[in-house]
C-alpha cells in the first residue's frame, strides 16, 4: 500500500508539480537577476548586502556579486574573503549572520577582506532588498504576472489515471487548498479548496499524513489531498511533500514541505542558507 501511494504521489507530481518545476528552473537561469531580486540578509529590517557567500578552504569567499548592488557599488569582488565585520572576526557563516543581523538599510559596515593575499578594509551602505522581478514561465505563459508566492492558490488540483499490474483503471483525484480547521479529536481537517468550495476530510489510520501528526496541521497551512477511486488516501501540507525527490531535503524552493530544484539553488537552508536548497552558499 505504501509503496504504491508513492508511485501515485509521484505521478501527481509530474503532472501538477511541473509548473512549479518550470518556475523553479526558470528562476535558476535567472542567474544574478534572481539572487538580487531573492536573497537577502535574514533580518527583520531586509538590508542586503548583494552578494552570494560560500565557505571555501579559504574562508567565507564571495562567489557572486550583483551588479549595481551595495557590494558592488562598494568595490568587492569575486573571490574576496571576508575575514572580520566591523573589527569582529567571522570564520563561519554563522558568525558573519549575527554580525549583520542587526542592520537594516542605510546602515554602513566594514569588511575586512583578503584579497588575492592582500588585506584590506571595505566600508558599505547597505540598502533594502529590491522588489523581485516578474517572471516569464516559457511553458505556461498563462501564468506570467502571478507573482510566486501565490502560484500554489492558482493550482486548482485534477485528475488522472493508472493501471495496476491485472490492468484494472483507477482514477487519482488531487485536491490542493488551504486548511481552515483542524479537530484532532474527531479526526478531521477542513480545507477551502483552491478550485471553490470547502471540504472535510475524515483521517482514518489508514490515511497517511505528512507530517505524521495531525496536530501538526493548522489554520492557513497549504495542504495537497489525495484519493484513489474517491478514497481518502494522504494529506500532506505543500505541493506534493511526500514525493521523494520534492520533500524535505537536499534542494529545493519550498511550497509547505515539497520543493523543486538542485543542491546549491536559490532558496533553500542549509548550510548558511544555500541558493536553491541546502547548499553551502548564502545571499546576502
Amino acid at each position: 500500500m505504501r509503496k504504491k501511494l508513492i508511485f501515485i504521489t509521484a505521478a501527481v507530481a509530474a503532472v501538477i508539480g511541473l509548473v512549479v518545476g518550470v518556475v523553479a528552473i526558470g528562476t535558476a537561469n535567472h542567474g544574478s537577476d534572481a539572487l538580487a531580486a531573492e536573497d537577502s540578509i535574514p533580518t527583520a529590517q531586509g538590508a542586503w548586502l548583494g552578494a552570494a557567500i560560500a565557505r571555501t578552504p579559504d574562508g567565507l569567499t564571495i562567489s557572486q556579486v550583483i551588479a549595481d548592488s551595495p557590494a558592488d557599488k562598494a568595490g568587492l569582488k569575486r573571490l574576496d574573503v571576508i575575514t572580520a565585520v566591523a573589527g569582529t572576526q567571522v570564520s563561519d557563516m554563522a558568525a558573519l549572520l549575527n554580525a549583520l543581523k542587526d542592520k537594516k538599510p542605510g546602515d554602513t559596515v566594514t569588511l575586512s577582506i583578503n584579497r588575492g593575499g592582500s588585506a584590506q578594509d571595505i566600508t558599505v551602505t547597505l540598502e533594502a532588498r529590491p522588489e523581485p522581478l516578474p517572471r516569464d514561465h516559457p511553458v505556461f505563459p498563462e501564468l506570467n504576472g502571478i507573482p510566486q508566492d501565490q502560484l500554489f492558490s492558482h493550482m486548482l488540483g485534477g485528475s488522472f489515471q493508472f493501471t495496476d499490474k491485472d490492468g484494472s483503471k483507477h482514477t487519482v483525484t488531487t485536491d490542493l487548498g488551504t486548511v481552515t480547521a483542524v479537530d484532532t479529536s474527531a479526526k478531521t481537517i477542513t480545507v477551502d479548496l483552491n478550485a471553490g468550495g470547502s471540504k472535510t476530510y475524515n483521517i482514518t489510520d489508514a490515511v497517511i499524513i505528512a507530517p505524521n501528526d495531525l496536530s501538526k496541521f493548522q489554520s492557513g497551512d497549504r495542504v495537497s489531498i489525495i484519493s484513489v477511486d474517491g478514497e481518502l488516501r494522504a494529506i500532506s501540507k505543500g505541493l506534493g511533500g511526500m514525493m521523494p525527490f520534492s520533500g524535505k531535503g537536499k534542494g529545493g524552493r519550498h511550497h509547505g514541505g515539497g520543493g523543486f530544484g538542485g543542491e546549491g539553488g536559490m532558496h533553500g537552508g542549509g548550510q548558511g542558507l544555500g541558493m536553491m536548497g541546502r547548499g553551502a552558499g548564502s545571499g546576502l
